[in-house]
């Protein structure tokens, strides 16, 4: 009965997460109604059901809004947990020395939350796409004009790429690739208990949506624009479909495949490098040249405040305020030691020089700076003089009241997706009551630094050095850092860069040419780490490149100290207790005889030469995840319990 086809279709819109506790009372009231009279039969006539809704391309639009809104869902990118199982970042909790989370220590299972939250925002995305998809079938023999034949295959196309990338995520995310595919919105009982498909399956379906999208889309942001109009920004693009189609190869270390696929994105689309990095992340600069896709956020409040229902999002303030998530001590020393060319006069500042009490001494001018602009637009650290976080110097961030001040459970501030170069007196992300934990900084899915890296990748594959460094300086020139090997061969003019035929950039450790093994080891561990830190889906890379295990250990060796930092040399406000950590057995120290000394030191009571506290237990990172990591349980994520308990052919 109709009434009962629509009770599903909502029932499977608030998704799967309730199937166990309702599907058996909807069974027994689906046969209860078999017995129904032709006057429990009526349907109302001021209702909406799906004859009276799916009429036209604006009730089109209307639908494929809610699939757009399912991009919302945080887990979907799990920006706030799945890299806490990488060599990327540690939650919060570790840095207070808590115990008992699944994800970063690799004990999770088919019913921890965050293994259940993403299989349920995908497959909420991919029916909302199934409704547009199944009334755009029903609908195409009505648009009659060229005008609304065009408008009805941009709407049929978007639908089709949102589900492709939905699929994309699951089948990289579970159960080794193997998941359930809709093609169409199940009504039946019976629609719902589907046999997982193959993961070859699955990538043949995915790859099949993601084509069409290619074909029938606007290539760019650009084009979008130009081709259907103002108000389109944010729609996704061709450009975004091909994308997804070269990580899909790429993600199987199929090398063939995507490299012609990458070439064709670097070369005959209107993408380029934006010159500053900041611009990817702070909402100065969206939809930018870069961009390949991003997630659109506004301040718009949604009055009933449902899920993705909201237009903004909150992780801008779970990595600020709410110190969710840390960077692994392993990646903010590798932040901390990239160099600044010396060379080039965007690494030059004014910087400012501080009495004893906090007053302004002198400004020391064109010096070089401390840390790169790479790192300086990622992550913080206490002793930089030369960037501020929210108008401030980064010594003084925190001492407004509602901000957290670096200390030893926040040794560092993750800064992308915040809006740290705003400038409100170090008060951090807005905490009025209008936007409390809310941000309109948009989200990238994918942009051109990855693709560039990717295609790198592709060339160190097949033996070509010279290629695959163009690609990864171009990525270092932007943010003005040294490049690699032979200026012989490089872009640059070496006026102003600096070029570095040494794989660790440090001749002082004795130089090692570059070669196609190493600079493959520096992709990994150094470029893609540093560049894409939370954006580029690292339990892909260290699965497919088959490190996983073996990185964790690595990384978990180390042992740190924790200095406190008396920076009276920077202002005014207190010492930052146990906040700059340096590996076990080594002291802080600056060359530059010009900058006057640091009051690195640690409790009175824990001396050892002079300052410095051993072996901080909570900089010791992925101990028990290393540990506890298994390949074939923790490489993918398993099928839900949920799922489990709802679908009865689920290991069909």
């Amino acid at each position: 009965m109709k009434n009962i086809q629509i009770q599903f279709l909502k029932y499977i819109l608030k998704m799967k997460k309730t199937l166990l506790t309702k599907i058996i009372p909807l069974a027994l009231l689906a046969i209860l109604f078999q017995a129904c009279t032709d006057e429990l039969d009526q349907v109302n006539p001021n209702a909406l059901t799906l004859d009276t809704f799916w009429q036209n391309s604006g009730d089109l639009n209307a639908g494929l809004n809610t699939v757009y809104a399912s991009l919302r869902d945080e887990n979907v990118l799990g920006i706030l947990w799945d890299y806490t199982r990488t060599d990327i970042a540690v939650p919060s909790s570790q840095r207070q020395n808590a115990t008992g989370n699944p994800i970063y220590e690799q004990t999770f299972d088919l019913s921890t939350d965050q293994v259940q939250d993403r299989w349920d925002a995908c497959f909420r995305g991919i029916f909302r796409a199934n409704q547009v998809i199944d009334a755009y079938n029903n609908l195409e023999s009505t648009f009659t004009t060229e005008e609304a034949q065009q408008t009805g295959t941009y709407i049929l196309a978007q639908a089709r790429a949102l589900r492709g990338y939905f699929y994309y995520v699951l089948h990289s995310s579970y159960n080794q690739g193997s998941v359930p595919v809709f093609d169409t919105v199940p009504v039946e009982f019976e629609e719902f208990q589907i046999s997982f498909s193959s993961a070859a399956e699955v990538k043949a379906f995915l790859i099949a949506d993601l084509q069409f999208g290619m074909e029938n889309l606007p290539a760019t942001y650009n084009a979008w624009q130009e081709d259907a109009g103002t108000g389109n920004l944010g729609r996704v693009t061709g450009g975004f479909c091909e994308a997804l189609i070269a990580k899909t190869y790429m993600n199987e270390n199929d090398f063939g495949n995507a490299e012609p696929i990458l070439k064709n994105l670097i070369d005959n689309y209107d993408y380029a490098l934006v010159d500053d990095l900041a611009k990817c992340f702070t909402g100065i600069d969206e939809f930018n040249s870069e961009s390949i896709f991003e997630i659109n956020f506004s301040y718009d409040a949604n009055p009933l405040g449902l899920e993705e229902q909201n237009l903004s999002q909150r992780i801008a303030s779970f990595l600020n305020d709410g110190n969710r998530v840390h960077f692994t001590s392993w990646l903010t020393l590798k932040y901390r030691n990239e160099k600044p060319d010396e060379l080039d006069p965007a690494n030059l500042v004014n910087r400012n020089i501080y009495l004893a009490n906090g007053d302004l001494d002198s400004i020391q001018e064109n010096v070089l700076r401390m840390y790169s602009l790479r790192m300086a637009n990622s992550v913080s650290s206490v002793d930089d003089r030369d960037t501020k976080m929210y108008g401030v110097e980064m010594a003084e961030y925190g001492r407004a009241t509602t901000a957290a001040p670096h200390a030893r459970q926040f040794p560092n501030f993750i800064k992308k997706f915040t809006s740290w170069n705003t400038n409100n007196g170090g008060i951090g992300e807005d905490e009025s009551p209008d936007r409390d934990q809310r941000s309109d900084i948009n989200i990238p899915i994918v942009r051109l630094a990855e693709v560039y890296l990717l295609y790198a990748e592709c060339m160190l594959e097949k033996g070509d050095l010279t290629e695959a460094l163009r690609y990864i300086n171009r990525i270092r020139k932007r943010s003005h850092l040294n490049l690699l090997g032979n200026a012989s061969v490089g872009e640059y003019s070496t006026a102003t860069s600096t070029y570095m035929n040494d794989i660790d950039l440090d001749p002082s450790n004795g130089e090692e040419a570059v070669t196609i093994a190493n600079l493959m080891e520096h992709l990994r561990f150094t470029e893609k780490p540093l560049e894409l830190s939370l954006e580029d889906q690292r339990p892909i890379d260290l699965r497919r490149w088959g490190v996983w295990k073996e990185q964790l250990t690595y990384i978990s060796q180390f042992e740190y100290d924790a200095y406190h930092f008396k920076n009276n040399a920077m202002g005014k406000s207190p010492t930052r207790w146990r906040n700059f950590i340096m590996p076990a057995g080594e002291e802080p120290s600056y060359d530059d005889p010009n900058l006057p000394p640091y009051a690195f030191r640690l409790p009175n009571n824990i001396q050892v030469n002079g300052n410095r506290r051993t072996k901080e237990p909570f900089l010791k990172d992925h101990l028990l995840g290393s540990q506890n990591f298994n390949e074939d349980l923790h490489s993918y994520l398993p099928v839900p319990q949920d799922e489990i308990n709802s679908n009865l052919n689920w290991d069909q």
